[in-house]
Order: C-alpha cells, then structure tokens, then sequence
C-alpha cells in the first residue's frame, strides 16, 4: 500500500520580500502620521521664510516680528474660519435637495475668494516680517535657506540645466 506523499512545502520568496518591505514602510507611515498630527498651526508658522522661523532664526528680531504677528493674528484667524465656513457652504449646496451647478459655483467662488483672502493676509504678514530685517540677517537667511536645499533628495528632483 501506497501512503500519500504530503506535498513539499515551499518557501515563496515573494511572499518574503513583501513581508519585507511591508514591515519597513511602517517607521515610515508612523513618522508621517506623528508629523501629521503635530504641525504647527500657529499664526506664522508654515515655512523656512515663515516669521516665527524668522524669529528662532534670528533672535534679535524677536520682538519685532512678534508685533507683526500679533497685529495679523486676529484678522488670520477670522480669515481660516471664512475658509472653513465656504468649504461647508459648498458642501451644503452639493448635498441640498434643491441642488444646482448655479449654487455649487457661487458656494465655489466663496471658497476661492475666502482663501484668497487669507493668503493675501498671511503674505502681507509674511512681507512685514521680511522688511524688519536688516541687510545681513536677510543675506544670513538666504544662506540658511540655501543650505537647507542642499540635501542629496533636493538635488535628486532638482531639473536638470544643460
């Protein structure tokens, strides 16, 4: 009598390698979601040439670049809750019963005209705190700024000039 063979079991190396790399994107995935959830959403804060980088740029400036955020702060925040409030109306206008292209477009131009003002806002912020600067701490920033997109991944998606 004849016993069964049991099949040989085989490794799938595919199976492997895709275990792999799905156990090393999970650092990644982590570091995206912890930075995701701790942006800064301060008033001012947003970017290398944003004031509050100004400030811990350039200590000397502090106070000054900190009157003008202060100056802006209440008309930027009234300004998000404009953007915030226009992406509603356009999701109010999509899901009304009385639907029509006509309303969603109005709700639509709300939106662009609510974040038109809070980036006309934020940059004239943005342009004050820039115009404090002396002459060296500007050049100082630029250097900075230089420096920072120098990392071989800015270089890697840098177009290329022939």
């Amino acid at each position: 009598m004849d016993q069964p063979v049991a099949p040989k079991r085989r490794v799938s190396w595919l199976l492997i390698v895709s275990l792999c790399l799905n156990i090393a994107l999970l650092p990644v995935i982590a570091a995206v979601l912890i930075r995701a959830l701790h942006r800064d959403t301060e008033i001012g804060s947003g970017g290398v040439l944003a004031p509050r980088s100004l400030m811990a740029a350039l200590p000397d400036t502090r106070a000054d670049i900190q009157k003008i955020i202060d100056a802006h702060t209440a008309k930027i925040s009234e300004l998000r809750r404009n953007s915030v409030h226009a992406r509603r109306q356009v999701f109010e206008a999509l899901a009304a019963p009385d639907y029509t292209p006509a309303k969603l477009a109005a709700a639509l131009d709300g939106v662009t005209a609510a974040d038109t003002a809070l980036e006309t806002e934020s940059v004239g912020m943005l342009g004050q705190s820039l115009a404090v600067l002396t002459p060296a701490e500007r050049q100082a920033i630029v250097e900075k700024v230089r420096k920072r997109n120098r990392s071989w991944l800015f270089r890697m998606f840098r177009p290329r000039t022939r």
